[in-house]
């Protein structure tokens, strides 16, 4: 599915029409994008100028530290709207790279045409005010799972808003994600099915 297609998805689950004007707008200022596994989409140590609209594949906030680890921020996957966000609306670098876990596809929203449509734009203004708001309610989740300080409720997060692409991931990239070493995680999954099973 391209990415225009999977956007029409989108707008449609949320209620939002648009008209001929405003996708002729979108087609205008909208490019396809395409990233292998395991490259960078946005890095830090540049600017960031788009948001993208995912359209297939995972992508993933990384963080890598003074010491050398990496770890993971937070997963994306298809129907988010992703970008280093501090970079992206701040107009500075920061302090995490935005990185395709799996081949990623989407639409890449110019900042400019991102931000005059979310400040000011009619329909899809609201459906970006819409996504805005969603992303808010799930960053306010990520933040309590991530601070509480056991792998279990992490990890329970994770079930809960990225049932669907678990198996998808490596297991590396799940245990960067709870703060644990791969043989840490290899030793949660174990301890958790002796007490489910």
């Amino acid at each position: 599915m391209d990415g225009l297609e999977r956007l029409k998805g989108d707008l449609k689950a949320f209620g939002v029409e648009l008209d001929a004007n405003d996708w002729q707008n979108i087609r205008r200022q909208a490019l396809e994008v395409s990233v292998p596994a395991g490259d960078k989409i946005q890095n830090q140590s540049r600017v960031a100028a788009s948001w993208i609209f995912l359209s297939s594949g995972i992508a993933a906030s990384e963080q890598t530290w003074s010491n050398g680890t990496t770890t993971i921020a937070r997963f994306f996957e298809p129907g988010h709207i992703c970008a280093n966000l501090t970079s992206v609306w701040t107009q500075d670098i920061a302090s995490e790279d935005l990185i395709a876990l799996t081949e990623i596809s989407g639409l890449a929203l110019p900042d400019s045409f991102f931000r005059h449509e979310y400040l000011e734009g009619g329909r899809f203004g609201t459906y970006l005010r819409l996504k805005m708001v969603e992303a808010h309610l799930f960053a306010k989740e990520l933040v309590c799972a991530k601070t509480s300080g056991r792998t279990e409720t992490r990890y329970q997060f994770l079930a809960k808003y990225h049932g669907d692409i678990i198996p998808q991931l490596h297991k590396k990239d799940i245990a960067r994600f709870l703060g644990i070493t791969p043989q840490g995680f290899s030793r949660f999954l174990r301890k958790q099915k002796s007490t489910t099973g």
